[in-house]
């Protein structure tokens, strides 16, 4: 696949592996929306690409299930469409299981794959209506082979992985 000429929308855009592909995205001729819950932080990515007028900020908030669908209203309007979506926002978590409490093993859940599946979901009638898009997914090895103090992480990436990967 060639980015060239390609919107390319990435959340968790703030820093990790996110940020780093902006930046490179960002020497193609791509244009590109930064999305995370951070808006200081996307500005200080955005700094670092090239091409600043094709870089787009649109903060958003996955655990907000209920307003990415007008967030992907928004990230549409800003350059007229979307060609790539790179789902790559998320947490991470470094703990026990008997140590963990429910509500952070839930709040993992909710972002990591259940806030990916919801903007997935807001976005692919766009992508079928225009014939065309691509969807990427960042996940884990845990998401295959757990690990000690990951349980949580690695379920919420072994949920993507029954979900999106083919």
């Amino acid at each position: 696949m060639t980015f060239d000429q390609k919107v390319i929308w990435i959340t968790g855009a703030s820093s990790g592996i996110g940020k780093s592909l902006a930046i490179e995205l960002s020497k193609k001729n791509t244009k590109i929306i930064l999305s995370s819950r951070n808006e200081a932080k996307l500005n200080e990515a955005k700094k670092k690409c090239d091409h600043q007028k094709n870089i787009k900020i649109l903060p958003l908030d996955l655990e907000d299930y209920a307003s990415l669908k007008a967030k992907t209203e928004e990230a549409i309007k800003l350059f007229g469409k979307i060609d790539v979506l790179f789902n790559n926002g998320g947490i991470s978590q470094r703990s026990l299981v008997k140590d963990t409490n429910i509500s952070v093993d839930k709040r993992i859940l909710d972002i990591n794959y259940l806030g990916t599946i919801a903007l997935t979901k807001a976005v692919l009638p766009y992508f079928i209506q225009q014939k065309s898009g691509v969807f990427v997914v960042t996940t884990s090895i845990v998401g295959k082979i757990g690990t000690p103090l990951r349980s949580s992480y690695a379920a919420s990436k072994h949920a993507l992985h029954g979900f999106l990967i083919v």
